[in-house]
């Protein structure tokens, strides 16, 4: 049964669906994901997009970096963060969730998910309670582990893509074969470790919460543009392959983690008002 992906005769019972062989059933929570790949943005100009969005990646980075001006590894790892973004971002054509092809989920990332880390991993520093002996190493091993991990599968895609041969073929190698998402998967130990480095169980809840929004919704969404754009490979990738945590394959794993995290990050997040706070 292949991960998050509707059986064939599933298909059938969806008004408008189309059959499993060319058109797989994917769904992002309670909705089609074929139904927000808009936000993609197919067809939008690509260079004025990157452009745009490196821009505002710079200015909101830059202020990250004056927010914690006191906390030197927060430093190393907004800077890092704007260099990898970076590279994604100008490394591909493809619409990617930090250089989106449309205005919404351009708002949603710049005005929604960025802040969000920034308030989180900067503001509530302020009043830290999570405390250990180098904490601020054990959080630098966790954020660079997880960025090293995401940089290697990125830069092997976009080298193995530009080959000729490999021209509308579904990148099936390397990391790619552990998980279908090795880069939310690697952003899992970057964002813990980001918090670890933060020194608060609000900036912790973040990257438990992001597990819930991958399996639910995120990695869903990824999958039917895949299920889409290789309509062949898809299918039997999908079904041999853990969708983001190496070795969990099952739906109903993936489900149960999914809200184990929801429910612990919600737990966490309980603390941001009294940390965020003056």
């Amino acid at each position: 049964e292949a991960p998050l992906v509707a059986p064939a005769h599933a298909a059938a019972d969806v008004p408008g669906a189309a059959s499993r062989d060319t058109d797989p059933q994917v769904w992002c929570g309670c909705v089609p994901c074929e139904r927000l790949l808009i936000w993609r943005g197919e067809g939008s100009n690509r260079t004025v997009w990157k452009a745009f969005c490196s821009v505002c990646l710079l200015a909101e980075m830059g202020y990250y970096m004056y927010i914690v001006r006191g906390f030197p590894v927060l430093i190393l790892f907004g800077a890092f963060t704007l260099v990898k973004f970076s590279i994604e971002t100008w490394g591909q054509d493809t619409p990617t969730w930090v250089c989106p092809g449309g205005i919404v989920m351009f708002l949603v990332v710049y005005v929604l998910i960025i802040p969000g880390v920034i308030y989180s991993d900067g503001v509530c520093t302020a009043n830290q309670d999570i405390f250990f002996p180098y904490r601020s190493v054990a959080g630098a091993f966790l954020f660079f582990a997880g960025s090293a991990y995401a940089l290697t599968y990125e830069l092997g895609r976009f080298a193995w893509k530009k080959r000729p041969e490999n021209k509308g073929k579904l990148h099936q190698i390397g990391l790619a074969k552990y998980c279908i998402h090795p880069n939310y998967f690697a952003d899992l130990f970057t964002y813990s470790g980001w918090a670890v480095a933060a020194g608060t169980t609000c900036a912790l809840s973040v990257p438990v919460l992001m597990i819930w929004s991958f399996v639910l919704f995120v990695c869903p969404n990824s999958d039917a543009y895949l299920a889409k754009r290789y309509p062949l490979e898809w299918p039997e990738y999908a079904r041999s392959t853990a969708t983001l945590m190496p070795g969990v394959r099952p739906v109903w794993a993936n489900q149960v983690m999914a809200w184990v995290a929801f429910a612990v990050g919600g737990y966490l997040s309980g603390s941001c008002a009294g940390q965020c706070g003056n």
